[in-house]
């Protein structure tokens, strides 16, 4: 591994933590770097030499200025348009009424248009499974997943909204928003 002059290579610690899964003393190593999309990041990594266990954590260094970005999703060319999704990101697909939000143990994710309507659908489905509502509701809920499925939801524009303002869009077509300008 390259390293620059700026960055010290990680030193690997012994601590007094247990391993979840043996009972062994599990191993800490951190490092501060930085990555495209995140940039200056501190990564950390808890492992068992025993059983091979290991805890990753990306703690986000830098921050912008919040931001909403959105994107018309016109075809099904659209759906392969890469992005990244910060740890803060919030994700709207307002035609079906689909939200992801951030919670305490999220993870920033490069991936694509079709990658969170495959998460959406996903949920969608498993919440369906236990789904208490009326007979009505039920078959708008599984209209919209099938609509999902087949892709006939398209246009639909998706939009993130991203606290720490790392979240990127890789279309020139996104419209990318200082959220703070529109709160006023």
């Amino acid at each position: 591994m390259i390293m620059s002059d700026d960055y010290e290579i990680p030193v690997e610690e012994e601590t007094n933590v247990k391993c979840p899964v043996c009972g062994s003393n599990l191993f800490f190593i951190q490092m501060l770097t930085d990555i495209a999309f995140e940039r200056r990041i501190l990564l950390q990594s808890y492992f068992c030499k025993k059983c091979l266990f290991k805890k990753n954590d990306v703690v986000q260094m830098d921050r912008d200025k919040p931001i909403r970005i959105s994107l018309a999703v016109r075809n099904r060319d659209d759906i392969r348009i890469t992005l990244y999704r910060s740890p803060d990101a919030r994700v709207v697909i307002p035609e079906i009424g689909a939200e992801i939000e951030p919670g305490d143990i999220s993870s920033g994710e490069i991936t694509t248009v079709e990658g969170i309507l495959t998460r959406i659908w996903e949920r969608m489905d498993t919440v369906l499974r236990d789904f208490e509502g009326t007979d009505l509701e039920r078959r708008e809920a599984e209209e919209t997943l099938n609509r999902i499925r087949d892709m006939k939801i398209l246009p639909f524009t998706l939009i993130l909204e991203d606290e720490s303002g790392m979240s990127r869009i890789q279309s020139s077509r996104a419209i990318i928003e200082n959220i703070e300008e529109n709160l006023k």
